[in-house]
């Protein structure tokens, strides 16, 4: 493995919690095993949880679901992998911008940008963050598959959102940000800085709200396998993004909903997050 800055704890006990989870339909404890890789330039890249070894059964289980999240499949991971903590932020992106002398993505006036996703970035943006992040620590960095992103937003669970069948959200702890999440007035009509609502089972903030996160996959109708494949650079088809954001209903926050954007789309309630394949 690379050199690392990470913080462990005993990745065995990360595994074998998440997999009781999975069986018994309740989200798992987060007990995390987080790496940031150093770069070149001095600073960090984004905070990577270990995301253990699994199954996912994905797609929609509670029959109030799209037909494009039926009928389910069994989706098998023999290795762990790990995923952004948090949804790439502004700061995260800077580092690449200046590195590369690019401008920034607007950020809406909305003021404390830093920890704020990153918006109006597309497919392909997100795709040029992710090589110049492998080039410069010399670790594989990609967008995740559809699949690898239902797994690691789950959490362990199997409900409707990752933390339970009900919404179960209000002003006193809202469990993320939506139109309709209970979330802070203050946060109305924009994004939150990464890490204000509870993290899922597997430690991963924001995998329901705040910003649409873009997927590798192409968008088919139905679960085809493209849903466990990278799309190719030069395709330009749909690809599916996940998550829902800060002005979707609390609807399009279940972990089975899929949306599609086309490869070269920016707005503002759109951003992604990083996988890091591990040796």
């Amino acid at each position: 493995m690379q050199a690392l800055n990470a913080r462990c704890v005993t990745v065995a006990a990360s595994i074998a919690i998440a997999t009781c989870a999975l069986l018994v339909n309740q989200p798992a404890v987060a007990i995390e095993t987080i790496i940031s890789d150093p770069l070149p330039n001095g600073g960090q890249g984004p905070e990577m949880v270990v995301i253990p070894a699994g199954t996912l059964r994905m797609g929609d289980a509670s029959g109030r679901g799209n037909d494009n999240e039926r009928p389910q499949r069994t989706i098998a991971f023999d290795r762990p992998f790990a995923m952004g903590r948090y949804e790439v932020t502004f700061a995260d992106w800077q580092k690449y911008a200046d590195a590369n002398e690019l401008p920034m993505p607007d950020n809406e006036g909305w003021g404390l940008s830093a920890q704020r996703p990153v918006i109006h970035v597309s497919w392909r943006d997100a795709h040029a963050y992710v090589q110049w992040l492998s080039r410069e620590t010399g670790a594989r960095y990609r967008l995740p598959t559809e699949a690898e992103w239902e797994y690691a937003a789950r959490g362990g669970s199997q409900s409707y959102y990752w933390w339970g069948d009900e919404l179960d959200s209000d002003e006193q702890a809202p469990r993320a940000h939506c139109r309709g999440c209970a979330s802070s007035r203050l946060l109305r009509n924009k994004t939150a800085a990464v890490g204000q609502f509870p993290a899922n089972g597997f430690g991963l903030h924001d995998t329901a709200g705040n910003v649409w996160e873009w997927t590798a996959s192409n968008y088919t109708q139905r679960f085809d396998g493209s849903e466990t494949q990278s799309a190719g650079l030069l395709d330009n088809s749909p690809r599916v993004v996940r998550g829902g954001a800060w002005n979707s209903g609390p609807t399009y926050l279940r972990s089975s909903l899929r949306d599609l954007k086309q490869p070269h789309h920016r707005d503002y309630a759109l951003g992604f997050r990083v996988l890091r394949e591990l040796p």
